[in-house]
């Protein structure tokens, strides 16, 4: 009796088991476009000595993305022509004299 349940058990975990890694498996490609996302900001740009409005790629999951490139700024003409520094990256340069 004690091998029939050994079997059973054995048979239970290992279906979960398979079925938990299918299941990541799926969900996985899901995530991925999660990770790379565009943002917008608006904050006062030190550089420019003007109110800016920029557009971030950001990476990483959701509450600890980090912004890694700018696609566009409001201070360029075409906007997308960012040529600046990109100093706007570090989030302390952002916050500094921002006025919500």
């Amino acid at each position: 009796m004690e091998e029939i349940e050994e079997l059973v058990t054995y048979g239970v975990v290992t279906g979960l088991a398979w079925g938990l890694l299918a299941v990541l498996l799926f969900l996985l490609p899901l995530a991925i476009p999660r990770l790379i996302v565009r943002c917008r900001r608006h904050f006062w740009c030190a550089t420019a000595r003007t109110r800016a409005e920029v557009e971030f790629e950001e990476r990483g999951l959701p509450g600890f993305r980090t912004a890694t490139a700018v696609l566009s700024c409001s201070c360029f003409d075409p906007p997308e022509a960012v040529a600046c520094q990109r100093r706007c990256l570090d989030p302390r340069f952002r916050s500094v004299g921002s006025s919500s």
